[in-house]
């Protein structure tokens, strides 16, 4: 899901979250009490979060808006629980909402708290996804040192964490 998230199939990306939800229902009580299924299905919720508010964006229709929404409130809980693990995701997710919203302060405000706390809390995949998708936001507002500043930072974080792929992706596909 990830995989196809972040290299912009974001169809592709709704259809194997939905896939993997369906799989957990149907699996659900084989995970009851594991960790592993927790982390999965925590990762799911906001991944699918991440799909909807891009979708969203995308294709203007209020189900994709309603869904992402949804999902923030899921990813909110898991924030409050384990917030090392889930606040800057949360931030990240608020920010793509702000996005969408045409609330440009408050989406670059929560884009730099998600870029921090995520750098902070030693996510570095996460870290180079908010910098990326801060670098889009810019983008799309016509701030093209902060696009810049942001894709570069991302395809430096990208190659750190060991995705050289993605990295290239970003570079050929995105200026900076």
């Amino acid at each position: 899901v990830l995989v196809a998230y972040i290299f912009d199939d974001i169809e592709l990306a709704i259809k194997m979250v939905e896939k993997c939800i369906e799989m957990d229902e149907r699996i659900s009580f084989f995970k009851r009490g594991s960790i592993q299924g927790f982390v999965l299905d925590s990762e799911i919720t906001f991944l699918y979060g991440l799909t909807s508010l891009a979708q969203a964006r995308k294709v203007k229709e209020d189900i994709w808006k309603r869904r992402g929404h949804e999902f923030v409130k899921k990813v909110k809980n898991l924030a409050k629980d384990y917030p090392s693990s889930y606040q800057h995701k949360l931030l990240l997710l608020e920010a793509e909402s702000a996005f969408n919203a045409g609330r440009k302060s408050i989406a670059s405000e929560k884009y730099e708290q998600a870029v921090t706390l995520s750098r902070k809390n030693e996510f570095v995949q996460d870290q180079a996804l908010c910098c990326e998708l801060a670098g889009k936001f810019y983008a799309e507002h016509d701030n093209k040192y902060k696009a810049s500043h942001y894709y570069g930072k991302a395809h430096e974080l990208y190659l750190e964490w060991g995705a050289k792929g993605k990295a290239d992706h970003l570079r050929e596909n995105y200026p900076f």
